[in-house]
């Protein structure tokens, strides 16, 4: 395993050095120093240095030359002049394979952001990736007026580009390694999910009744069934199954690509038609491989929407436009959605994301008893850890029930189940 040993230069300050085996074992002893910059700068190009070199199993990482860094590929030139951050950043996202055109355009629009952004008079990533350090990181995070989870999802990225930057032999270590924000202080920033009450809903569903886009039945199904708003629009008539009481979740509207591309499922393919289009988003597949599911709904959920197909062909949407063309969220928010919040505000009742009924779904079934795993496919999440760190704090079981359990114990007696929960009673539990 290779090691890491400092040493006081003569003029001041610490010289790292990284040590190992060749090859590991008993081979020859190999050193590589890093003097350029601050303590701080060299211990952790060290570091990274270290890693590399135990991930080349104790060799000198490829293209690598002692006392220079990495080489370019070809002529064993020295490193050529590093490219600038936006430049390495597009050139990053460029390359990603497992991201949908929306995604790739928005990295790309993250990107050019950073590199007009000015923090504390200078515009930090619009330099060459090489000058970019750990302080030009931390000052952003610090100054940049936006909300934290929003810095987080840019920090991410940033780290992306570097590690790219670190592979490309432009770095030898990433300046955001140590510079991510804390998960907690993120989760602490965000604001409360908003549950509606049954008597908020149903005044909800009243305001909403005289709202296009058949609002009200929208409002309905989606606090039903806890479909996103990208899914239950998606829905055709084909997907819903009135006689077993379930909908089919196979396809959400996803944000074109820069040019406008798509990435429309093979299968579906065949199937789209004109009808089926909608400026600058096109129907793909849902949120996660999970998010492809079958949700059952209830009786109540089953007779809105044999209303709502009724007469319709089995690639129709479910749900449309005043002018039969699919909905569009923009257009939903600015001519049903802000006026319907704007008349519950006057009401009393404070405004909501439509997001936010999808939460109210999940509410609901944690207060009716509803097992979480069966949530979480309910939902569609990837795992469980996600449902219990969103919803986790909704479970019934608080400090009276722990209370009862533990006084069972020291009164003599034996532990059980609630049987009630538990579909067919005693006989149920026995089996």
């Amino acid at each position: 395993m290779a090691w890491i040993e400092t040493r006081k230069r003569s003029a001041g300050g610490v010289s790292a050095y990284v040590a190992w085996r060749l090859g590991g074992g008993s081979g020859d002893r190999q050193t590589e120093t890093f003097s350029a910059g601050s303590d701080e700068q060299n211990v952790a190009r060290a570091e990274g240095f270290k890693k590399m070199v135990e991930a080349a199993g104790e060799r000198w990482p490829d293209g690598w030359v002692k006392g220079e860094g990495f080489v370019r590929p070809g002529g064993g030139d020295p490193l050529e002049e590093p490219p600038t951050f936006p430049v390495m950043g597009e050139e990053y996202v460029r390359q990603i394979v497992d991201i949908t055109p929306g995604q790739r355009k928005k990295y790309l629009s993250q990107v050019r952001t950073l590199g007009r952004t000015e923090i504390r008079g200078a515009s930090p990533f619009a330099r060459s990736v090489a000058t970019i350090g750990e302080q030009d990181i931390k000052a952003w995070l610090i100054d940049w007026d936006r909300a934290l989870k929003t810095k987080a999802n840019y920090h991410g990225l940033m780290y992306g580009i570097f590690n790219y930057a670190v592979e490309q032999g432009f770095l030898t270590t990433n300046p955001c390694a140590r510079t991510a924000p804390k998960r907690r202080r993120v989760k602490q920033s965000q604001a409360e999910l908003r549950f509606l009450s049954e008597d908020e809903f149903a005044a909800v569903v009243a305001k909403a009744d005289g709202y296009s886009y058949a609002a009200a039945d929208l409002i309905r199904l989606t606090a039903g069934t806890g479909l996103r708003f990208g899914e239950v629009t998606a829905l055709w008539v084909s997907d819903i199954d009135l006689r077993n009481r379930t909908i089919r979740v196979n396809k959400a509207w996803k944000r074109v690509g820069e040019n406008g591309e798509t990435e429309v499922p093979s299968w579906l393919k065949k199937q789209i038609r004109d009808k089926h289009t909608m400026r600058e988003h096109y129907l793909g597949n849902p949120k996660t491989p999970k998010s492809r599911r079958t949700v059952s709904i209830s009786s109540c959920m089953a007779r809105i929407l044999e209303k709502l197909i009724e007469g319709k062909a089995a690639n129709d949407f479910v749900f449309v436009s005043p002018t039969g063309r699919p909905v569009h969220n923009s257009d939903f928010y600015t001519r049903a959605w802000r006026p319907l919040m704007d008349e519950l505000i006057e009401d009393g009742i404070a405004s909501f994301r439509f997001h936010d009924l999808r939460h109210t779904h999940v509410s609901w079934l944690i207060a009716g008893g509803a097992p979480l795993p069966h949530i979480q496919a309910r939902l569609g999440h990837e795992s469980i850890t996600t449902t219990i760190d969103t919803y986790g704090h909704l479970l019934p079981a608080g400090d009276e029930l722990i209370s009862d359990i533990v006084d069972a114990v020291m009164n003599g007696e034996q532990i059980r189940p609630p049987l009630h929960l538990l579909r067919g009673g005693v006989d149920a539990a026995v089996a």
